[in-house]
């Protein structure tokens, strides 16, 4: 316990991960911005849990506020990915150039159950397209 005339401690903390659900042709999309670390992560997770328990066919992450991600978020990444196992996709909206090459060089766009489109025109055209 700290003494009554202590200051209360501080501890650093990422940016804010701001997190927003939309539906793009019946499939959950959802806004992410600020940084996805291992302190936001499981924030996003939460978000992601809800929408998978429907069990969608795909599931799109509009990246494009996104500024950062680390091993944390990148982590998340990959077990999502790995949810679509039994069939369907992850979708990964607009990445930044800095984000893009990260899923890039971490083998992650290598996987049959992610795709990484520029905007939310080229995904939903991925989502009518037959098996799409």
């Amino acid at each position: 316990m700290r003494p009554p005339d202590e200051p209360p401690r501080t501890t650093p903390r990422s940016a804010p991960l701001e997190i927003q659900v939309s539906y793009r042709l019946g499939a959950p999309l959802i806004y992410v911005a600020g940084e996805l670390d291992h302190d936001t992560a499981d924030r996003l997770r939460i978000a992601l849990d809800e929408e998978l328990a429907n069990r969608p066919e795909a599931l799109l992450l509009e990246c494009s506020g996104l500024a950062y991600v680390d091993s944390g978020g990148l982590s998340l990444l990959f077990e999502t990915a790995r949810r679509f196992a039994d069939g369907g996709w992850l979708g990964i909206v607009a990445p930044n150039e800095n984000v893009r090459r990260l899923i890039d060089l971490t083998g992650l766009t290598e996987r049959d159950t992610v795709r990484v489109v520029d905007d939310l025109k080229e995904a939903s055209a991925a989502l009518v397209r037959p098996g799409g």
